[in-house]
């Protein structure tokens, strides 16, 4: 009689399929790229006393080094480890939403968040944005940065990694907040600790954690994220050269 084979069923692919180690890895490379940017900086301001008041010589190919190893941290978790692509394991997928509607959503954000951050009192402190856009060639790399690279990064980083494991484990809407909070935690720094910018950056990240999940994709965060930067630094451009002529 012919043998009868049972197949054992498949066992459910696990999503996202990273884990906890996975996030301690990256983070790991990360922070050691981070020293090493920061010291290599540390020797080309040395070497050139001329960098140490005028940075911007640095901040384009800093920034990119930044990306550039981020990228490779992601890459040494998706393709050695699991052998996947990177762009797709982070939710970089087509959508249907045309991308004007999603900039300009983000340019919407923005506003609201702007409005909210008056409510609630937010303190003029200085930032370090301030220094890096003394120059009209500063501000112009940082705002091309702004709106391109940085949202892109920002949201593989916190929108495609770490958002689905926090899902994952706690649920949707928790993983969304709490990627969120994250999300505006290290963006306070950047505005002297002050609570009122570290709210009103959370909420940004919520909405943005709130359309990936809804998509299940990255690229409408990004472009929304790229439109809501896009209003801070024509706002940015106008109080510095424009309205107070």
């Amino acid at each position: 009689p012919e043998e009868i084979v049972v197949a054992e069923p498949a066992v459910p692919t696990r999503e996202p399929f990273w884990g906890y180690m996975d996030l301690a890895l990256v983070l790991g490379l990360l922070f050691a790229s981070i020293a090493a940017i920061v010291v290599v900086c540390g020797v080309l301001t040395v070497a050139v006393p001329a960098w140490r008041n005028d940075p911007t010589p640095l901040l384009l190919p800093m920034q990119l080094a930044l990306y550039v190893f981020i990228y490779f941290c992601f890459l040494v978790v998706f393709k050695f480890r699991y052998d996947k692509p990177v762009f797709t394991s982070l939710g970089w997928r087509r959508t249907t939403i045309h991308p004007l509607m999603l900039a300009v959503a983000g340019a919407l954000l923005a506003v609201a968040v702007s409005a909210l951050a008056k409510l609630i009192h937010t303190p003029q402190v200085k930032s370090p944005i301030d220094e890096i856009t003394k120059t009209p060639l500063s501000l112009a790399v940082f705002g091309i940065m702004a709106v391109t690279i940085a949202p892109l990064f920002e949201e593989l980083f916190f929108r495609g990694f770490i958002q689905p494991l926090l899902s994952r484990t706690f649920g949707v809407a928790a993983g969304v907040v709490l990627t969120a909070v994250l999300f505006g935690g290290l963006h306070a720094p950047e505005y002297s600790w002050a609570w009122q910018y570290a709210l009103a950056v959370s909420i940004a990240g919520a909405v943005f954690g709130w359309v990936r999940a809804r998509t299940q994709s990255i690229i409408p965060s990004t472009i929304m994220h790229g439109g809501y930067n896009m209003v801070f630094i024509v706002a940015l451009i106008l109080m510095k050269y424009g309205l107070h002529k």
